[in-house]
């Protein structure tokens, strides 16, 4: 059965738990006071036999003293120590910084976590920013938007004599274009939102959502052979992610 330095800790805490003695635990799993005190400061490793007697002294599974969620948040640091480059730490002394400091070990695992995560969204944007068609478009149509008000309103602020009829085309113009430029904005942000939902799974752009789509049905539409079975093909197709 593997074991690990923190064994020891996950004995006492129980041992704690239950209100009892180390010489009362001791004397219950047939071992020394002295003994058992070096096992709970992770001192000396303990046998398959020995941890079974204390997992029956503490009334538990050999397994939960053996193993446990600190096993995990042990692994999670070593990732996150691999990924540090040349600045590694101490990676000897990394099950005794769990035992001792399980807050602090919780936190910088879930930072590194959520590091990878970020990381992944930004590489999964930048592929989209450079291979998504759609992307492209809609983000040039914004900024197109963009450059017509400014224009129009710079002609309105830097020239004064400006007959009433040509103002209030400018002023229609910047009406109009700022009614795009919305609509715009809101369709490249809601596009954007229904392709992120899944963070795990990254950004997917119209192109392969669709292909995914047609993969799953093994590339076969057998709604538009059945009759009525292009309305609900259709109402499939609203369903995606993706308007686009």
């Amino acid at each position: 059965m593997p074991m690990t330095a923190l064994t020891g800790s996950r004995v006492r805490e129980r041992r704690l738990q239950l209100g009892l003695r180390q010489a009362d635990l001791a004397r219950a799993a047939g071992i020394s006071a002295s003994y058992l005190n070096l096992i709970e400061h992770n001192r000396r490793r303990i046998g398959d036999e020995v941890l079974a007697r204390l997992a029956r002294a503490l009334k538990v599974e050999a397994q939960t003293l053996s193993a446990g969620a600190e096993g995990v948040l042990v692994e999670d640091l070593r990732a996150a120590a691999a990924s540090a480059g040349d600045d590694q730490p101490e990676l000897d002394r990394v099950e005794d910084f769990v035992g001792r400091f399980p807050g602090w070990a919780r936190m910088l695992a879930a930072q590194h976590r959520r590091m990878g995560l970020l990381e992944r969204t930004v590489n999964a944007l930048n592929d989209r920013l450079t291979h998504d068609t759609h992307l492209s478009q809609a983000l040039h149509e914004v900024l197109s938007a963009v450059s017509a008000v400014r224009s129009t309103a710079a002609i309105l602020a830097e020239t004064e004599d400006i007959e009433p009829d040509w103002r209030a085309r400018f002023h229609a113009n910047i009406h109009a274009d700022s009614e795009r430029l919305a609509v715009g904005a809101e369709a490249l942000v809601a596009y954007l939102d229904a392709a992120s939902e899944d963070e795990e799974q990254g950004v997917v752009a119209p192109q392969e959502e669709v292909e995914g789509w047609l993969a799953a049905r093994d590339w076969h539409l057998a709604e538009l052979e059945e009759p009525g079975g292009r309305a609900r093909l259709e109402a499939e197709i609203e369903g995606l992610a993706s308007a686009a």
